[in-house]
């Protein structure tokens, strides 16, 4: 029952912590979100093509361009998948008694609402804008990860009921 209660616990911090990332993430001023996303792009363009740097200028910039979008498009989806993740786990803890599609429909709900906020939010910072293309994005990532946190917890159950190989 403690460990239990330590989970729940556990995934209920994760997902305030989770969403207060997002929030930080969106609150950045337009240059300041560009100079981060531009640093990682450029680490992960290193990563995915070992000659880049000897690559001529126009064809670096190029390659960072087009890997931009898909930088930033990866990291909105990633940080919805762990909150969606994170919200599966808290509502399936609780011993909600609904069944599980309402757990799934919940935390993804939950995810999506909040995503758009996120979106709103962003009409507010300097240099930024919303864009209901990711939502979208954001919302899959939710769906995603609330899907992985059901899996994963489905296979414990199954391997918690198993018995063991060597009696």
């Amino acid at each position: 029952m403690k460990n239990r209660r330590f989970w729940t616990r556990f995934f209920l911090v994760a997902s305030i912590l989770t969403a207060l990332l997002i929030f930080c993430f969106s609150a950045q001023q337009g240059p300041d979100s560009a100079a981060l996303s531009d640093d990682v792009t450029l680490q992960v363009a290193k990563v995915v093509r070992p000659d880049y740097p000897k690559l001529p200028p126009v064809a670096r910039r190029s390659f960072l361009r087009q890997l931009s979008a898909i930088v930033r498009k990866c990291a909105h989806f990633s940080e919805y998948a762990l909150l969606g993740f994170n919200l599966m786990a808290y509502l399936r803890l609780l011993r909600w008694e609904k069944p599980r599609a309402a757990s799934l429909a919940l935390a993804w709900g939950i995810a999506t609402l909040y995503a758009g906020t996120d979106e709103l939010h962003q009409m507010f910072v300097s240099e930024r804008g919303p864009a209901l293309l990711d939502v979208c994005i954001d919302s899959a990532g939710a769906l995603t990860g609330a899907l992985v946190a059901l899996l994963g917890m489905l296979l414990l159950a199954r391997c918690r009921k198993a018995k063991p190989a060597f009696d």
